[in-house]
């Protein structure tokens, strides 16, 4: 496939000079010639993948700072690889495609993809796209953080609240002198106060059997 102006545009403002790419594209040719293209001006391209059922392998292999996809139109294959992902190896996803619909659009934001350009678009709105692809990317990952932060809190003071009930109830000690108490086996043992209520329980646990 020759690119056209327009496309080389595109994919110039994909990502600034110096990023790595891993090039994901069925048809051979075309990604060659992505492949030579991004390196005429100036990207490192890590690697081309033209089987998606090794998707998930190269993605897990590659050191690319960003995944550019281009097809012709995101087919299920493609997007439930994508989605399937585990959240430390995503990356700014950018799929190139001839399918503008809003219906394929959906579809790929939804697997993972953070802008999809439409073969033909003009430079300003790939600019404003791939800005967004950044925000989103940023955003998206810093709100799973925020998330696990809380999960890990939550099930820390659960294992907290269980080790305290232990405590009182077999020491018969208040709430305050519970937590007080695990606190300072904490300090001495230099860990983190829910690895002693982890222990506390297991002994427990232990005691039942």
């Amino acid at each position: 496939m020759e690119y056209g102006a327009t496309t080389v545009m595109q994919i110039r403002l994909m990502t600034p000079v110096g990023t790595s790419v891993l090039v994901v594209e069925r048809d051979r040719p075309r990604a060659e010639a992505t492949k030579r293209l991004l390196v005429e001006q100036g990207y490192s391209v890590t690697g081309l993948l033209t089987d998606i059922s090794r998707f998930a392998e190269a993605v897990a292999q590659t050191t690319a700072d960003a995944i550019m996809i281009y097809a012709t139109e995101p087919d299920k294959d493609l997007l439930d690889a994508l989605r399937a992902l585990p959240t430390e190896q995503r990356r700014p996803t950018i799929l190139i495609t001839e399918d503008g619909s809003t219906d394929a659009i959906h579809q790929a934001v939804a697997a993972g993809v953070n802008a999809c350009v439409v073969v033909g678009v003009n430079g300003n709105r790939i600019r404003s796209a791939i800005d967004l692809a950044k925000a989103n990317f940023s955003n998206t990952r810093g709100l799973r953080e925020e998330l696990d932060e809380a999960r890990n809190a939550l099930r820390d003071r659960k294992v907290i609240e269980r080790a305290k009930g232990i405590i009182m109830r077999e020491r018969a000690l208040d709430e305050d002198a519970a937590y007080t108490l695990l606190r300072t086996r904490a300090m001495q043992r230099g860990v983190r106060l829910v690895v002693v209520a982890e222990m506390v329980n297991e002994a427990a646990e232990v005691m039942q059997l």
